[in-house]
């Protein structure tokens, strides 16, 4: 049995997960990279090694089923078995380091599993794919959490202090235009490569080109690797708070390979406490790195189990864990994750009635708008609360306009249309609130067709103060005057905050919910129960409860 075929099967299932899949023999070809016939050859071999079930549909182009049986490091210790049985210790050197593992550490592994199997996983239900975990592609609430789990940003924020992440220390010049930041030595992507101030560079230079992200760091100049380990950032303006921005999730350092890599070749390798080992269309797994550079993960693994139908059961405001063996679970809640905000992007439309009239139609107010005037075009993201919020415009609107006129446009969180009447849109509090406003401010590309020209200059000047005051205080001072300012001139209002809750097995510790409605996955860890429960739950009967 060749390393080859191990490395083929990992293919195979980190693209469909454990267990049954529909796919067309096109589809595993691709997997492969090979031709469709050379496929049906190594997935008559897997089946006969016992790894996968392949039941293929008569007609081309139909789907056949994929049963994948085994975890793909189970598949490599079943041959380790076999090859050490037969005395073949060369074999087992070459399967424990399938797919660019550390020989070391796979036979290390091998060997503590042979004696013991760990059940020290937790689970989670999720609703979608994640498909990329690009720090510069990925908006969506969770896919940025999983970026802080398995990538390092420069710094990071704790306890509203900014702390050392990558970097151990840093330092500014007397205007605040040129940082420096000095990295962990001896820091190892996933891969066991080393981590360099080359990446570093890379991954700013591919953030400052994002088009969802360049609006907020528009200010950043060069990045230059001064040796091995630090690395240079040079402003063209003073930005005393300029590590505030370094700790959000699209400023994560990747391998300086994939900055740029299409989604076919990106692979999400990052320095962080959980390595991505499996994210298929069914599981997304996360497993412990044990060369992290800060303290290690208590916990083995997460796995999140995605079926698409709980979509529209799950309600945004709440996230779940699961432990195999454990039926009862308290709830620890954030009430202030963000805000859901009305813009009202349409001149015609700025003023006080129309506001009040909005506001009352979020309300729920049953009373039909007079035919004054109109809101025709409404955007809302794609979550359940802001598309249950333009259902109620829609209720309170329709009655003044054919219903033919009245259009509903759903966009993913951080994307904005032009030219419309109304935006429905959230802005996520994640570490710090200030921040997040701030970036809001920066990167809603369409002020320039929503302001007047006075206004808008107006807001220039604000945001440019913003960006170079260096005291604290006065900062969110001017922060929360321009959002007040914005609401003053009718353009931009506040609907409702938004909370959110995780339901936790008892036995799950650690848990600190944050504004991402999640929490720090390193610190979880389980407390054997005292008592074993006669009753073992699967986990479809657990998910069946929600």
């Amino acid at each position: 049995m060749s390393r080859r075929k191990l490395e083929l099967y990992e293919n195979i299932f980190n693209r469909v997960g454990p267990g049954k899949s529909k796919v067309t023999i096109v589809e595993v070809a691709a997997f492969l990279h090979c031709s469709e016939r050379h496929a049906r050859t190594l997935l008559n071999q897997m089946t006969t090694l016992g790894w996968l079930t392949w039941s293929p549909t008569v007609g081309r182009g139909n789907k056949g089923i994929l049963n994948c049986l085994l975890e793909p490091i189970q598949a490599c210790h079943k041959e380790i078995d076999k090859a050490n049985d037969n005395s073949n210790l060369d074999l087992v050197y070459k399967l424990v380091g399938f797919n660019g593992r550390d020989t070391a550490a796979g036979l290390w592994q091998y060997l503590s599993q042979a004696v013991t199997e760990k059940h020290n996983t937790i689970l989670a239900p999720f609703h979608r794919c994640m498909k990329t975990l690009h720090p510069h592609f990925v908006t969506e609430r969770t896919e940025r959490h999983f970026i802080s789990e398995i990538y390092q940003t420069l710094v990071e924020e704790k306890a509203n202090k900014v702390a050392g992440n990558l970097a151990h220390f840093w330092e500014s010049n007397h205007n605040h235009t040129v940082w420096t930041f000095y990295l962990r030595p001896e820091t190892q992507f996933h891969d066991l490569s080393l981590l360099t101030a080359d990446d570093v560079v890379a991954s700013f230079k591919g953030l400052i080109h994002s088009a969802q992200w360049q609006r907020l760091y528009d200010h950043i100049e060069k990045v230059i690797a001064v040796s091995f380990d630090v690395v240079e950032i040079h402003l063209s303006a003073p930005d005393p708070f300029f590590t505030q921005l370094l700790c959000r999730a699209e400023t994560a350092i990747m391998p300086k390979q994939f900055v740029f890599a299409n989604e076919s070749h990106f692979k999400a390798i990052g320095s962080g406490p959980f390595s991505l080992a499996v994210n298929s269309n069914k599981l997304v797994r996360l497993q412990r790195f044990s060369q992290y550079n800060r303290t290690s993960a208590l916990i083995d693994k997460i796995e999140f189990w995605i079926h698409e139908n709980w979509a529209e059961r799950k309600k945004c405001y709440q996230n779940f864990f699961f432990l195999n063996d454990s039926l009862k679970v308290y709830e620890t809640a954030c009430d202030y994750v963000g805000l859901f905000y009305c813009l009202i992007a349409n001149k015609q439309l700025q003023n006080q009635d129309v506001k009040q009239n909005l506001a009352a139609a979020f309300l729920g107010n049953q009373t039909q708008a007079d035919t004054q005037y109109s809101v025709y075009t409404v955007s809302h993201e794609n979550n359940r609360e802001c598309r249950e919020y333009a259902k109620q415009l829609f209720s309170y609107f329709g009655n003044s306009h054919a219903p033919q006129t009245l259009k509903m446009k759903e966009v993913k969180f951080g994307q904005f249309i032009n030219g419309l009447d109304v935006s429905i849109l959230g802005v996520r509090k994640e570490d710090n609130k200030y921040t997040s406003l701030f970036a809001f401010l920066k990167l809603y590309p369409h002020w320039a067709s929503v302001l007047s020209f006075t206004q808008y200059d107006y807001l220039q000047q604000k945001i440019s103060a913003i960006r170079i005051e260096a005291d604290v205080v006065r900062q969110q001072a001017l922060i929360s005057y321009v959002m007040a300012w914005l609401e003053q001139q009718h353009i931009l209002f506040e609907i409702k905050r938004e909370g959110l809750t995780l339901t936790v097995p008892e036995q799950i510790q650690g848990v600190e919910i944050n504004a991402n409605g999640w929490c720090n996955f390193s610190k979880l860890w389980i407390k054997p129960s005292k008592e074993k429960s006669g009753v073992t739950s699967s986990m479809e009967s657990l998910i069946a409860k929600y």
